[in-house]
């Protein structure tokens, strides 16, 4: 048995990662969830199985049992039972709190995702060998290269997706795409960045960013999508993904476009260099990083990747290097996608906790 402590949801990040590795090491062990915030599944069955492995809490779970937390850094100290302590945070920058770092070292085990934040973790003071590297995945039988392209490939279409933020790009990539094309290239740019965390008026803000800017007639902002077969539909109607983040903990958006056969564009910094690269991104390079502030959630006391002239040079060649070149599919994307599996990801957390 293992007390398995996180958000169980298909409307966030965490509550994504969690539902898809609660799914699978329950085919290797008795789970007795219990939830962070309200659930929220998109079929019934999984709700059916979810309501079984929570009522375990009361009849089944040992306090003994081993305990799996994937939440924020900020709140590692709350758990259930007094079994081995697993913790899998994300972050996206370079400087721990205090609070987060006290966190850490209150558990036996950490799993992150990258060497990235491996390298992170351990410049804080933490035990290396309680650290290990636990990528996370791609649900392949939802984001996959089988998929029908569009039969009207004469508009190339990029994509991004990814909630508003100052941290991924927004306030730059919308200058960048009236910088690389002119009315009279035939391309669009779809925005897929809900962000349930802002003001329906500050969402408003970003869109209008977008679609009041000189090519805003080819730019579309959607609304959250409500499923990930909703986010795979349009992947697949797109041609190419375009994420230049200044700091991601995973970014599970990248590897799902690549499983659909789409080439990326891609900043090469912080958590998805753990499977972007040379062969399967169009990559940005970074020679620096500056404080990361966005006047929201983030105050400037760590680090993220600096997007200077040359950055956004580069994005603005790579855009136009697709689109010029018709550059619609990603052979070495949909290859590394293909070890992301959810199966390996759960495997790394048993091994560490019950064996």
């Amino acid at each position: 048995m293992i007390n398995f402590l996180a958000p169980i949801n298909n409307t966030t990040g965490y509550g994504i990662t969690s539902t898809n590795i609660w799914k699978e090491i329950r085919k290797k062990t008795d789970v007795a969830v219990f939830p962070i915030g309200g659930i929220s599944l998109e079929n019934q069955t999984d709700q059916d199985i979810i309501q079984s492995d929570i009522s375990k809490t009361m009849s089944g779970a040992s306090a003994k049992d081993p305990c799996i937390k994937i939440w924020h850094m900020h709140d590692l100290m709350t758990r259930v039972g007094s079994g081995k302590y697993g913790v899998f945070p994300f972050f996206e920058i370079d400087k721990l709190k205090n609070v987060e770092v006290a966190g850490l070292k209150h558990a036996d085990v950490i799993f992150t995702s990258s060497e990235w934040s491996k390298t992170i973790i351990a410049n804080h003071g933490i035990d290396e060998s309680k650290i290990k590297i636990c990528p996370l995945a791609v649900d392949h039988k939802i984001f996959n290269p089988n998929a029908q392209p569009p039969s009207d490939n004469s508009t190339y279409k990029f994509i991004n997706i990814g909630k508003w933020e100052v941290r991924k790009g927004h306030d730059i990539l919308v200058h960048l795409f009236n910088e690389a094309f002119t009315e009279n290239d035939n391309v669009e740019l779809l925005m897929v960045n809900h962000n349930p965390f802002l003001k329906p008026e500050q969402i408003q803000q970003w869109q209008e960013l977008y679609t009041g800017s000189k090519l805003g007639d080819k730019i579309k902002c959607f609304d959250r999508l409500e499923t990930h077969s909703e986010v795979a539909a349009l992947i697949n109607q797109a041609d190419c993904g375009i994420n230049i983040s200044r700091a991601e903990g995973w970014n599970n958006e990248i590897p799902e476009t690549m499983a659909m056969n789409k080439p990326v564009i891609a900043t090469n910094y912080s958590a998805h260099t753990a499977y972007c690269n040379q062969d399967n991104s169009f990559l940005v390079d970074i020679e620096e990083t500056e404080a990361a502030q966005d006047g929201i959630w983030f105050d400037g006391s760590g680090k993220w990747a600096k997007l200077g002239f040359d950055q956004m040079e580069q994005i603005i060649e790579h855009m136009k290097y697709v689109y010029s070149n018709n550059i619609r599919s990603n052979k070495a994307g949909v290859d590394t996608a293909a070890l992301l599996t959810w199966a390996n990801t759960s495997k790394i957390i048993y091994n560490e906790l019950l064996v």
